[in-house]
């Protein structure tokens, strides 16, 4: 099993090679368990955070096979926030990541820092990356979809983020999830390999065709932008 991590801010690589993409799946075909965390430290310790994570947690994470992926980027606007894409296998998955000695050990060293913790189930709706690789910039975007235009900008979203990592080369993974309570509230997530993908995707012709179709179904929309970061893409399924 081929070992990942999630964080090392101020990392910047250029990515030349490219690689086919793949649906995240569990092994009978059906989406993974998905969930988003928003981390919230005391101020000036985010990085004291990610080293207690990065020391503590990470080589029993790498480890577990259930959990798929952990992908936590920092605001931008406020670097006392770390938002990350949660993905297992299952429930079961989640609780053996969840009750891990070395969880429970980052759980307690972290608690002097902490200022908040939000965990939101979603459903997966697309979840979609390059089969390996690594991205440095992120995106991120909410939206709130009136309940007559779901199914519409359901279809016109995944469309777009299936064809985007299959078709671009600079787009290392699009998800797309909704909330569990509210599924006409989405959550979306692209890795861009660097700043000039980002540039680049966001110029073409096929990202502004699916804003203009879009448009007129999205009803509430908040983008956040993130540091730039070190993602290295799971291989774990």
């Amino acid at each position: 099993m081929k070992k990942f991590f999630l964080i090392v801010l101020g990392v910047m690589i250029m990515l030349t090679a490219t690689a086919s993409a793949k649906s995240i799946r569990t092994p009978e075909g059906n989406m993974p368990r998905v969930q988003w965390a928003v981390v919230e430290s005391t101020a000036g310790t985010m990085s004291q955070m990610i080293e207690i994570g990065a020391r503590v947690l990470a080589p029993t994470t790498a480890n577990e096979s259930g959990t798929y992926a952990l992908y936590g980027v920092i605001e931008k606007n406020n670097p006392n926030l770390m938002r990350l894409l949660e993905i297992y296998e299952s429930d079961e998955a989640y609780r053996i990541h969840s009750t891990s000695p070395a969880f429970q050990q980052y759980r307690a060293e972290r608690l002097p820092i902490l200022a908040g913790l939000k965990l939101l189930p979603v459903n997966g709706i697309v979840l979609e990356q390059k089969e390996s690789g690594v991205g440095t910039i992120v995106q991120t975007n909410r939206f709130e979809i009136a309940p007559e235009n779901l199914a519409k900008f359901q279809q016109i979203i995944s469309e777009e983020a299936i064809r985007a990592v299959r078709d671009e080369v600079g787009i290392m993974g699009a998800f797309v999830t909704a909330e569990q309570p509210r599924p006409n509230f989405l959550h979306t997530m692209i890795i861009f390999s660097d700043a000039t993908a980002a540039q680049k995707y966001f110029a073409s012709n096929a990202y502004k065709n699916f804003r203009k179709q879009a448009k007129s179904l999205i009803q509430v929309e908040q983008t956040i932008d993130y540091q730039p970061t070190k993602i290295i893409l799971s291989q774990k399924f």
